[in-house]
Parts: structure tokens; C-alpha cells; sequence
């Protein structure tokens, strides 16, 4: 049997409180583009055991709105507005399951200044990459906080890194 082709990763979901604070926030701080909204707060949620079970939801949560947003040339983010019991905070870097997700950028330092006007949190200024695997002169990292809690990641790499010299495999950025 032949292996399915994957392309990519298409969209990172991710869930907020307010998605128009939302959309706002990856407006002003990633200059995020809306492609759309599914639906809105005007219009039917999505509720009941068969939304439940097919999402994982926990029973009793409601989705009061969905907007896709454009960010670069990598995934898109899904935006849902839910509220249900048990509603737990964003989960921690030492937490299992996804963590967080990274943007690349050219210019670090002013990425994220416009990341803390936005209204985002910065948990240090950008620093170099602690891997031996990845160091280079320019090459920085930055962990922030948005402001419904979800830890995000800016990257710039633009010196070699040193598993160039271990693998013929390249990072999507790498173009050496």
C-alpha cells in the first residue's frame, strides 16, 4: 500500500474567549488577514453530543463563532469561540500535547514590539537559540503569551545552523 502524500500542515485551531478581541489581537500583532467567518455570535452555536463526539468537546460546550485567519505563507488559524463547563486555561510548555506554534520572521526585534503593543505578552526579549543544533550569530528565539493565554513563538534564523552538517534535510526556511 502506498503511503498518502501530506502536503502540510494545513491550520493550527485554536480557541479563544472573544473572537473579535481575537481577530483583532492577530490583526495588530501578526498583520493577520480574516478570510473568512463561518459563522458569528448572530447565528446558531454548534452544541450537543454529536459536535461533542466528533470534536472531543467537553459535554455541555458551546461554539458561538468561527473565523479563519491568514498569517504568512504557513498555516492558517482557526479561531472558535467556546465556553463550556470545565473550561480549563491554556496548557504550559511542561504540559503534554500541543504547546505552542512558532512564526518565522525576518525582523525578531520589531516583531515583537508589535506583538506587546498589540496587547501581547513577551515572556523575554528575543534571545539566542540555546541549541547547538540551530545556533548561528543572528539566529533568536522569543516566547510570548497572547492574551487569552496561548503561548506563541517567534523565529529568525538567518545564519547557517549546524545540522546542516548532519542531514541533507532542510527546515522550510532553510533555503541553503
Amino acid at each position: 500500500m502506498t503511503a498518502p502524500v501530506i502536503r502540510g500542515v494545513n491550520h493550527i485551531g485554536i480557541t479563544v474567549p472573544d473572537i473579535e478581541a481575537a481577530k483583532s489581537f492577530l490583526v495588530e500583532a501578526f498583520g493577520g488577514q480574516v478570510i473568512y467567518q463561518s459563522f458569528g455570535p448572530h447565528d446558531p452555536p454548534r452544541q450537543g453530543p454529536e459536535f461533542e463526539r466528533a470534536v472531543g468537546a467537553f459535554p455541555g460546550t458551546v461554539v458561538r463563532a468561527q473565523a479563519m485567519v491568514k498569517i504568512g505563507t504557513g498555516p492558517d488559524i482557526e479561531l472558535f469561540e467556546m465556553h463550556g463547563p470545565e473550561q480549563a486555561e491554556p496548557i504550559r510548555a511542561s504540559d503534554f500535547g500541543i504547546t505552542h506554534f512558532a512564526l518565522y520572521t525576518d525582523d525578531i526585534d520589531a516583531s515583537v514590539e508589535r506583538f506587546a503593543e498589540a496587547g501581547g505578552t513577551p515572556l523575554t526579549p528575543p534571545r539566542a537559540i540555546p541549541y547547538e543544533t540551530e545556533k548561528g550569530p543572528g539566529n533568536k528565539v522569543c516566547y510570548c503569551r497572547m492574551p487569552w493565554g496561548t503561548t506563541m513563538e517567534f523565529i529568525t534564523t538567518p545564519d547557517r545552523m549546524a545540522y546542516h552538517d548532519q542531514t541533507d534535510l532542510r527546515r522550510w526556511q532553510d533555503d541553503y
